[in-house]
């Protein structure tokens, strides 16, 4: 049996070593420098198009304008050529279709495509590439292919996370969240029993709130690289939203777990001492949309109330309110018809249902009356 020798290679001189060395140095420069002068070009075209840096990251590395086309074919310019000029005599409504073309002049042009030279090939091959060149490419954003993406992907990796825990007894847990507010993926969150009783018991946090938080964090770019950067500052309504959103998510998630409320309570804002605190016995610390920061730093946060908390909230809003501010805003009176109005009531309510059959039993006695004694008198 023959054994595999080992290359033997010349010792490098020092000279060598240093000029190997030098020659490594440049390369990774370059590469520093190529990779600087990327980063600084994809910032300037996220600002100047409103677009997010991570979004215009992602289409300058992965979209299909990077990838490679496949190389172009002289039948299908011949064919295309073909086409073209017997549609030139065709009004709208009477032009071929490609695959109708073909299958009608196949014979036809098979023969004709073999009479050309390397030459004239090659001319239809730099006229395809020429038309590609010239050809604008439209760069979308597609948030529902992207959602499909991850939704597959994340579906796959439960399953490969529940078989590792059954197979080991490993626990472990992750979140995932969408990185810009346009995506359409809910978060994505996988615990096992111990990661779950740990979130709990020593983070003190539902699993979801948790979730929700960290979402709050990366769709608002709180981050200290990301709040240096204006090209990914939400807008104002659209950030409104999301802090309305997240202190409706607070809500819910205390009035479940302290079983404050059997149903789905909606915030409001309008008369929130009333009808939130007094009611169901909890509050916000910070009920402002204009501190966003707030809803990720704990500063704006529900908490439960206690019996002395809310007698002593109610008597502060009673003081507030006799001393002339409005903490309890009254209801918006309901618009009244015009009395000569000339629409007929929706509803007969029963009452004139009664009058009317009154009338109308009374009319009859005084017809029946009036007939006896008529009868009386002929008599």
């Amino acid at each position: 049996m023959l054994s595999a020798q080992k290359r033997a290679r010349a010792k490098l001189t020092t000279k060598q070593k240093a000029e190997r060395c030098q020659k490594y140095t440049k390369l990774t420069d370059a590469i520093n420098t190529a990779r600087d002068s990327y980063q600084e070009e994809a910032r300037s075209i996220a600002q100047d198009h409103g677009r997010s840096l991570k979004w215009t990251r992602a289409e300058l590395n992965g979209s299909r304008l990077t990838r490679q086309r496949r190389k172009a074919s002289a039948w299908n310019a011949f064919v295309r050529g073909k086409l073209n000029e017997a549609n030139e005599t065709r009004g709208p409504g009477q032009r071929y279709r490609l695959p109708a073309f073909i299958s009608a002049h196949h014979t036809e042009l098979q023969r004709t495509y073999t009479r050309l030279s390397e030459t004239e090939k090659k001319k239809l091959r730099l006229g395809i590439d020429d038309l590609r060149t010239m050809r604008v490419n439209i760069v979308r954003s597609n948030p529902k292919a992207l959602l499909k993406d991850v939704n597959s992907t994340f579906n796959a990796m439960e399953k490969e996370w529940t078989a590792i825990n059954a197979r080991t007894s490993m626990e472990g847990f992750y979140i995932a969240v969408r990185g810009d507010l346009e995506h359409y993926h809910e978060a994505k969150l996988f615990l096992t029993a111990k990661a779950k009783s740990f979130i709990k018991d020593v983070l003190h946090f539902e699993p979801k709130l948790l979730a929700l938080k960290f979402e709050s964090w990366v769709v608002g770019n709180f981050g200290a690289e990301s709040s240096m950067s204006t090209t990914q500052r939400l807008p104002l309504s659209k950030l409104v939203s999301l802090c309305r959103q997240n202190i409706q998510d607070g809500l819910d998630n205390i009035l479940q777990k302290n079983e404050l409320a059997s149903k789905k309570i909606p915030m409001n804002y309008e008369n929130y001492e009333k009808r939130i605190v007094e009611v169901y016995r909890c509050c916000n610390r910070r009920v402002d949309l204009r501190e966003e920061y707030a809803l990720v730093t704990g500063t704006c946060s529900w908490v439960a109330l206690s019996d002395d908390e809310v007698s002593e909230r109610i008597s502060n809003n009673r003081k507030h309110q006799a001393s002339g501010e409005q903490v309890y805003k009254p209801r918006k009176a309901a618009r009244r018809h015009k009395a000569d109005s000339a629409k007929s009531a929706q509803i007969i309510s029963d009452s004139d249902l009664e009058d009317g059959e009154e009338d109308n039993h009374n009319e009859q006695d005084g017809s029946n009356t009036n007939s006896l004694e008529g009868s009386v008198d002929m008599e």
